[in-house]
């Protein structure tokens, strides 16, 4: 049995040993030398990040202060590889638009591989991409999964800010573009595409943490036929390797529609339409932050994207800073004066209207939800619809 004093001999040992490791590590491989030094002062900072475009978003994935009370990654994560999956509808290229937004307006570079042929360029362009400007959104539509990865890596080598992958199971495989019709669909094509993101996602992973790229990969929901009555009973698009090469996985569900009147022109009335939906972002993996299993509700308005007025309304709700009274909000901003609406939208309109108000309202309720801590759980109520719509940064324990 080691005596107590031989400790101090053994630390001094150890530490001789790891600095003749290094060296022979140094000698070895030379300029590939794999050694990592960590400064302290990393640990209380964020990690780099790009902005998802919503409030809610950055705070979930990564926004709770922690212990230095810094918040760890409040947005995608640089030099990484995340995967938002969810039904069709269920926000998730709005969501990945939004990003390529924010990574433009602050003068990055965005690239969209549309194997699926499908972006709305109109509705890109009214969430801010600018997608009539190619040095800055690269849009690429390619033809098979083997062209759009080599798009792919071209772009992560580079270091292009974001490159956005919609969606991750949807390019076809030259073989498979190339057989006749009569050949397609046989048993031995199964799994192709599953197969072939095993063997890149490793090398992809690799070559973002160099320079710095984030790679997001959209996947859709589809129904597992392998359960055979046990287990879940849908499986997202691209293998199982996108769960395992991911540092961040989030699934997104649309969890209630929201109809207002609108006006129809081909009825000449006033009809009930649906004209935003609340959704629900759960995180399902992270290596990022203190945030597995953590989830809450964001709103998408149809056609202008996600809508972060109504997300600060609700917290500020929640947290006292907006009141109400019977179909009435309020609040008072700092020069005393104040912002009152009959009903949400009406309220929503006069934030967005009047000089300074949306910036000074995002700021207090910011301020708010990052003074309540990684382990806060704020229940939100969204009072034009009486539902709970629970804004919650709620942790499974």
């Amino acid at each position: 049995m080691a005596k107590k004093n031989d400790a101090p001999k053994k630390a001094v040992a150890l530490r001789s040993l790891l600095g003749d490791v290094r060296g022979v590590v140094g000698k070895i491989l030379k300029e590939d030398d794999p050694t990592v030094t960590v400064d302290s002062a990393q640990l209380k900072e964020s990690r780099p990040h790009i902005t998802s475009g919503s409030i809610v978003l950055d705070y979930v994935i990564g926004g709770a202060p922690n212990k230095h009370g810094v918040p760890p990654c409040p947005g995608w994560p640089k030099g990484m590889i995340s995967n938002i999956y969810g039904h069709e509808s269920s926000g998730k290229t709005t969501v990945a638009l939004e990003a390529a937004a924010a990574v433009c307006a602050r003068g990055g570079v965005v690239a969209f591989i549309d194997w699926e042929h499908a972006i709305s360029l109109d509705y890109a362009a009214a969430l801010g991409v600018p997608v009539d400007d190619p040095d800055r959104f690269y849009l690429v539509q390619p033809n098979t999964l083997e062209a759009g990865l080599s798009v792919l890596f071209a772009c992560a080598r580079a270091g292009v800010d974001l490159v956005i992958l919609d969606s991750v199971g949807a390019g076809v495989p030259k073989i498979l573009k190339e057989q006749a019709l009569e050949e397609k669909g046989g048993l031995g094509r199964v799994g192709m595409v599953a197969a072939v993101w095993s063997s890149v996602l490793p090398q992809l992973a690799s070559d973002v943490a160099e320079t710095g790229t984030h790679i997001m990969g959209l996947s859709q929901l589809r129904k597992n036929i392998n359960t055979q009555g046990y287990g879940e009973n849908t499986t997202h698009q691209g293998g199982d390797a996108w769960k395992f090469y991911s540092a961040l996985r989030m699934s997104f569900r649309r969890v209630q529609s929201i109809k207002t009147k609108d006006y129809d022109a081909l009825t000449h009335k006033q009809i009930e339409r649906a004209t935003s939906a609340i959704i629900r972002a759960t995180v399902k993996k992270s290596k990022i932050s203190n945030s597995q299993q953590r989830e809450a509700d964001f709103h998408i308005t149809f056609g202008e994207g996600i809508d972060n007025t109504r997300d600060l309304i609700s917290i500020g709700s929640a947290h006292g800073i907006v009141t109400k009274g019977g179909a009435w909000y309020q609040w008072e901003r700092a020069d005393g004066t104040n912002i009152r609406g009959q009903g949400l939208m009406a309220f929503r309109q006069e934030v967005l209207t009047q000089q300074g108000a949306y910036d000074e309202l995002a700021t207090k309720v910011l301020m708010a939800i990052r003074a309540g801590g990684a382990g806060s759980v704020l229940a939100v109520t969204d009072a034009e619809d009486d539902v709970d719509s629970a804004v919650g940064f709620v942790s499974e324990e």
